[in-house]
């Protein structure tokens, strides 16, 4: 998606790099069959700061968009290394970031209906700090 005229899109979603926020929720989408995602994509753009919710776009998504990225792969489920490592493939993906469960069911109740009836929702993950500031899967 183009932006608006006069709007500045940023390519950086800082929310990527920055610490382990104290709760995240991970929201897996799967597109609508037929349907036109780009207006339920505009509205999630608004929504979408790139700290307190960053998105990511699946292949399938980009494909049907009829756009490219050079690199975009579905990520290889990984046996080999002891412990299972699943690829999830989704055709949109979130993660919000907080440190108020509240608040982000809130939110990831907002991101669900801005989302419909392009996506619908097929699961979602609620993850948190401990320790040093680890999540649980050591990141």
């Amino acid at each position: 998606m183009q932006p608006a005229q006069g709007e500045v899109m940023s390519n950086v979603q800082p929310g990527i790099l920055a610490p382990v926020p104290g709760l995240a929720r991970y929201m897996f989408f799967a597109l609508e069959p037929g349907s036109h995602p780009s207006r339920s994509l505009r509205s999630l753009r608004a929504l979408a700061d790139g700290d307190r919710i960053v998105v990511g776009l699946g292949q399938s998504l980009v494909l049907v968009l009829g756009c490219k990225i050079q690199g975009l792969r579905v990520f290889p489920h990984d046996p080999a290394s002891g412990f299972d490592v699943p690829s999830t493939p989704a055709a949109l993906w979130l993660w919000l970031r907080g440190d108020d469960r509240g608040q982000l069911v809130h939110l990831s109740r907002l991101v669900e209906r801005t989302a419909s009836p392009a996506f619908h929702l097929t699961q979602v993950i609620d993850a948190f700090r401990h320790g040093t500031g680890l999540d649980l899967t050591g990141y």
